[in-house]
């Protein structure tokens, strides 16, 4: 199951526009916050071999346009299959600001190690994206110039606002090797009971060599979004089964002053 990969992206939705620019370029508003999601099962097929599954979601944002962005999740579910349970234990830090995107990932399965991912990701003057995955005597790795997750999401909430109806670039979020194409549906705007703007979005996520629009989605995502950047009644599509996430607790951070840029991961100069 590739469910940190599709939180990774999710979380995607807690961006700041053109970090290539720099990120208050785009006028996004972001709310620094802490967020807890409880999760279930919405939907599986009998292929899928899953009964019931219930976890938690809890998601910190914190920084500024200035400072920059760090994302802080972890994720734990107790999956409920034919053959027994399995609880997954998955944890991702990120920051990002200015071109740079530095990650980690880590996935446990029954309480043993099963992945771990560090690495960093830089904006190249030819066009591209160059990845060090797991520090620096390893061989960057090229890919072709893509958005990297909080930049695309930005990219996103400015076209909702803008009426548009649909957002599509490749995006890169280090929860994978590859980049991946992107293309999120925009539905009509709401009002949120504060009277903020609110977007009900699907974001698809297909693999590069996925051309055609008839393809189906390597998984998909779908939320409310707010201007703000904040998340509400989420669904994670993986194809044979679905996994929601209802917001139970939401507490709004201060800003990071300028001359602060602190994080969790640090992008070298």
């Amino acid at each position: 199951m590739r469910i940190l990969a599709a939180t990774g992206i999710f979380w995607t939705t807690l961006a700041v526009g053109a970090l290539a620019a720099g990120p208050s370029a785009s006028g996004v508003s972001l709310l620094p916050h802490r967020a807890v999601y409880e999760l279930s099962l919405d939907r599986a097929s009998a292929q899928s071999g899953i009964e019931g599954l219930s976890g938690r979601f809890v998601y910190l944002f914190s920084g500024s346009d200035c400072a920059g962005y760090t994302t802080e999740m972890r994720m734990v579910t107790d999956v409920v299959r034919e053959s027994g349970s399995l609880v997954t234990d998955q944890v991702s830090s990120s920051f990002e600001d200015h071109g740079a995107l530095a990650f980690s990932n880590t996935l446990f399965s029954d309480f043993s190690l099963q992945s771990e991912t560090v690495g960093e990701a830089r904006r190249t003057g030819k066009g591209a994206v160059s990845v060090t995955f797991g520090g620096d005597d390893t061989q960057p790795v090229e890919l072709q110039d893509a958005e990297f997750p909080t930049e695309y999401m930005a990219n996103v909430i400015l076209a909702a606002e803008d009426g548009r109806r649909t957002y599509e670039a490749t995006s890169f979020d280090g929860s994978g090797e590859d980049a991946m194409r992107a293309v999120t549906v925009i539905g009509d705007r709401r009002e949120g009971k504060d009277g903020e703007a609110r977007w009900p979005i699907t974001s698809a996520y297909f693999s590069l060599g996925k051309m055609s629009g008839d393809e189906t989605p390597d998984y998909a995502i779908s939320m409310l979004i707010s201007a703000d950047g904040v998340g509400r009644d989420l669904l994670m599509d993986f194809g044979n089964f679905k996994i929601a996430g209802k917001l139970t607790k939401l507490e709004k951070l201060e800003r990071a002053p300028c001359e602060t840029a602190s994080a969790a991961l640090s992008v070298r100069p």
